[in-house]
């Protein structure tokens, strides 16, 4: 009897020590107790969990600002709505050559987070905007 309080008391101290490094280094794992431990992306279970890396990508064809300089627009009005609503601001606005004034958003990948906020706001169909799965390179949306 004492033992199994022994295995138990153990047990719940290996939980505890797996969820506090669950919140120290940040990415599911499912240990054998069934306790959630953030150490990598691989199950002990035997499970295989697969952490989605998302990216955004923008499409320049499928941009007001592009499309107001195909149809030459006399008087073209400036969008920008993603880099204003960017909470990285990985976008900014970049003069397009022969655009009169124009700005056009530019992504600097290396920040991006994939939160589809750019995605979201774009008041375009189709979007300005796509969010891509970076483990398994399919788009999202």
């Amino acid at each position: 009897m004492k033992d199994n309080n022994f295995d138990r008391g153990r047990r719940d101290a290996l939980k505890a020590a797996g969820l506090f490094v669950a919140a120290v280094v940040g990415s599911s794992v499912i240990n054998k107790m069934g306790a959630v431990s953030r150490l990598g992306d691989i199950a002990e279970s035997g499970q295989q969990q697969q952490r989605i890396i998302r990216k955004a990508v923008y499409v320049p064809k499928n941009c007001k600002i592009h499309k107001q300089i195909a149809a030459k627009v006399k008087n073209p009005e400036q969008c920008n709505l993603c880099v204003d609503v960017c909470p990285k601001k990985c976008i900014s606005a970049v003069e397009v050559k022969g655009g009169k004034g124009l700005k056009e958003p530019k992504l600097e990948e290396a920040t991006c987070i994939g939160c589809g906020r750019c995605w979201r706001v774009c008041p375009e169909e189709p979007k300005a905007w796509e969010i891509w799965d970076r483990t398994n390179n399919q788009k999202l949306r």
